[in-house]
This record gives structure tokens, sequence and C-alpha cells, in this order.
């Protein structure tokens, strides 16, 4: 008997799924969603007839209308973010409604200054039955909060869909070049101003917006004017599959960001270690492991400029030390950070809900 849960997330589901069996885009973009009938969970979902990221009050109304409406019947609602969620879960709190909620939670769980909002907030998580976090950081962060039990709260190891970067990696053509294609809150000022004191060459590959960034392109214009010939600063709207073909023959990839209490850069993280490159990154103390203790790469201080100019300088010196560094990081991706485990893990916690 397959459980069936309402699956939610706020990108278009079923184009990216469709993507995915066509090769387009990692599985793990849709958190389990393309494995989970593999361990016994059925998903169900809707689609937006609108662009879910500029309506707020209009999501979450479309949501509940959508979820409490469901003519299928359904065990649990599994999401992928609790935004657009919000009146759900304060219905689950009040005993409105009846169907467990897990989520992801992508920041650690705060506690608000004003007294009324901490009241909201305390009310809003006794209506998340189990929450996923992607780090152990972010999980004891939230734990201290008291809002949550131990028992229901989960580090996943998010991991990438190995079977899509094989096909790409079989297709390598590997170049000296070091390859950024990160967009949000990245530190592409530092990274810049690194790659100016040296020759090696920089491809940068980014969205005009990024998080809290509303322009990348004319903050480089404002911070750096004119770009030194190693630097390739590309304002794309590419795919997936574009990006990671562009990061596949890359000699290093580069994760510089800036300072935001989350797991800012963990998709290029992950992909990397698909991909069994290695890795430059800032020190992001959010993330689930720590790039040097695993041997995968070397991290960098936040807005560290001559810390990026030795680290990179150390690898394209040391070719040898790259290439094991790579190594290890593929490693890293088939033992613990992968689709297949993160999927078990999102399944186990599914079915004991």
């Amino acid at each position: 008997m397959m459980m069936k849960v309402y699956y939610y997330h706020m990108v278009p589901i079923k184009s990216y799924y469709e993507d995915w069996k066509a090769g387009k885009i990692p599985g793990h973009l849709l958190y389990g969603l393309t494995h989970l009938s593999q361990y016994g969970v059925e998903c169900i979902y809707h689609t937006f007839p609108f662009n879910p990221y500029l309506h707020k009050w209009k999501l979450m109304f479309y949501n509940l209308r959508k979820i409490l409406s469901c003519s299928q019947s359904y065990d649990a609602v599994y999401a992928v973010t609790h935004t657009g969620l919000e009146l759900l879960i304060f219905m689950r709190a009040l005993g409105l409604f009846r169907k467990p909620i897990v989520i992801w939670h992508h920041t650690a769980v705060v506690v608000p200054e004003s007294p009324i909002r901490r009241w909201g907030s305390a009310l809003f998580y006794k209506g998340i039955d189990k929450m996923f976090f992607f780090s152990e950081a972010l999980l004891s962060e939230s734990l201290k909060t008291k809002k949550l039990k131990k028992e229901n709260a989960f580090v996943v190891h998010w991991g990438g869909d190995l079977v899509f970067y094989d096909r790409l990696i079989a297709k390598r053509q590997t170049s000296s070049h070091f390859v950024s294609t990160g967009r949000e809150n990245r530190d592409f000022i530092t990274l810049i101003r690194a790659f100016s004191q040296l020759t090696e060459s920089c491809d940068i590959y980014t969205t005009r917006f990024g998080g809290r960034v509303s322009d990348y392109e004319l903050l480089v214009q404002k911070e750096i004017g004119v770009l030194k010939e190693n630097i390739h600063f590309h304002i794309v709207d590419s795919t997936h599959l574009e990006m990671a073909e562009k990061t596949n023959n890359a000699f290093v990839v580069l994760i510089c960001c800036l300072n935001f209490p989350y797991t800012v850069g963990l998709t290029s993280l992950v992909e990397a270690l698909a991909f069994g490159l290695p890795i430059l990154s800032t020190d992001n103390p959010t993330f689930p492991f720590d790039v040097e203790k695993e041997q995968v790469g070397i991290k960098i201080a936040y807005g560290d400029v001559n810390g990026w100019v030795e680290a990179i300088q150390y690898l394209s010196s040391h070719p040898e030390k790259a290439k094991r560094l790579g190594e290890n990081a593929r490693r890293l991706a088939e033992r613990t950070y992968n689709l297949e485990r993160c999927t078990k893990e999102i399944a186990l916690a599914l079915l004991t809900v």
C-alpha cells in the first residue's frame, strides 16, 4: 500500500519533472519527488497560474483552496518550503487541518523580537509535524529556540543527482578555468578583486538579480569598472543544463558568498561534489560539512581578497593536489551527498509521520 503525500514546491513542478525525465535538469532540485515512489511514497501536487514569487497573499489563499479542496485522498503534506503554506500551517496548529505537515526549513528557526510575533511564531511551529534541515549547524541553532522537538527535526543529506552529472562527465573537456555559476547572494566583488591580481582565467556566470543583490552587473561596473582580460563576467538567462555544462569543464569550482545566516552556495557545493571537482569556497558555517576537513577544497573567510588570491595560486601551481581534492569530492557525493540517499531519508521520515 503506497503512502500518498501532497507535495508542494514553488517552482513549476510539472515542467521541472518533464525536464528531469528529458535529462535537462538534475533531480535533486525537486527534493525527492523524482524518486519517492521507489520507497513507497506517491506524490500529488498543483501548479500555479501566476508567478508565486510575486504574490504572497494570493499564493497563500490559492494553496489553501487547492489543498483543502483536493479530490484525491492523501496522508500528509510534504513541502520544500513553508512559503505560501502559512495559513494551512496555522490551521494545523489550531487543530483545523488533520493531516501532518512535513517541511524543509532553509534557515535556522529564530525568535522574533516583538512579543506578538513571538507568540505567532510559537503557534506557527506547532503546526509543523516534522522539519528537515540542510545541516547540523541549522538544526542545533533551531533547537535552542525550544519551538521544535528534537525527535521531529532531522538533518537530511541533500545531494546531487549523480546520474544526471555522469552523463555530462562522459563528455567532459577540462579547461584551466576557474568557474562560478552561483547567483544567490554572491560576493563577486571579492572574487573579481582577487583575480585582478592574477593571470588565471575566471569565468563568472550569473543572473542579473540574486537574493539581496538587485543588479550584479551594475554593482560590478560601480565597484570594479573595466575588468582585466582574464576575468569573464557573464549575465546569463541560461538553463540548468547549460550552466552545468560550464561547470563540468572547469578546473576548479568557485563559491564566493556574502555573509547570510543560511546555506548560501549549497546548490553549487553539491554540484561540485557530484562532478568530482575541487572547490574554493567562502567558509559558510551553515554548510553541512567542512570542505577542508573532508579534503574536497579550500575555504576562505568572508570578504578576504588575499585569502582568495593565495588559494587560487595554490591550486593553480599544484594541479595534482587539485585532482586529489576532486576525487575526494566525488567519493563524498557517492557516499553521502546524493539524491538516492537524500530521498531515502525523506521517505523514512514521511512513512513514520
